[in-house]
């Protein structure tokens, strides 16, 4: 069978998350213009990574368009409307606006919160990977949706790490800098790289819990919509 690039359906779409989805769109590029607008090396560094969420924004409609009949084109528009609701909070509030910097709180939210839809994602993934073999277990399906939401959350990781090093940022608060003014340093070791590693570990363990949470949550809705 040859190779064919569909028509993006975007009537599949319902309507209230089709709208969602353009208004993220636009944020992301109206956050990138600003960044490069106002100039600087870490506004340019926020203003790609706005475009390389505005990217993100688009990963259902590119399955559709090249799945060519493949397991990934039954992924649910929810699953981008569930990615787009994180990436607007996150860039939009967290970034932007400034949460991250002014509440504490506020990056733990959002890993479990990234955590929990990954999971979600996952379980969803799993069946639809299993689909010409038959009913996908529960165990199975529970697992790899924990496994995929650590796994995305290892890649984020990976993704601070390869900023702080490259671009000279601060996301894993390894530098003193203004990330790090609302922090007691004493409760470090008074060690700048303990409070890297202390932030990077409670990520994970923030995700690591939100997988959970979405895990049980799809195991439960799925057997009550069974």
């Amino acid at each position: 069978m040859s190779y064919k690039i569909k028509k993006d359906p975007i009537n599949q779409i319902p309507k209230a998350q089709l709208v969602f989805w353009i208004i993220v769109r636009i944020a992301m590029l109206i956050c990138a213009a600003y960044s490069f607008i106002k100039g600087g090396h870490d506004n340019i560094v926020m203003g790609w990574e706005s475009i390389f969420c505005w990217i993100f924004t688009h990963l259902w409609d590119l399955f559709q368009i090249l799945g060519n009949g493949s397991f990934i084109e039954e992924v649910p528009p929810i699953a981008q409307t569930s990615l787009n609701a994180i990436i607007f909070v996150g860039i939009v509030f967290g970034s932007y606006l400034g949460f991250f910097d002014r509440f504490m709180w506020f990056d733990e939210l959002m890993h479990i919160l990234s955590g929990l839809a990954c999971a979600v994602f996952g379980y969803d993934f799993a069946v639809i990977i299993q689909r010409k073999k038959g009913q996908c277990a529960v165990t199975l399906a529970a697992i790899f949706s924990l496994m995929f939401a650590l796994t995305i959350a290892v890649g984020w990781e990976f993704y601070e790490f390869l900023m702080d090093t490259l671009h000279g940022t601060n996301l894993q608060l390894a530098n003193p800098g203004e990330e790090t003014a609302m922090f007691d340093l004493s409760k470090y070791h008074n060690e700048y790289g303990y409070l890297g590693l202390f932030d990077t570990m409670t990520d994970m363990m923030m995700n690591t819990i939100g997988g959970i949470i979405g895990m049980i949550s799809m195991i439960i809705y799925r057997k009550k919509n069974k």
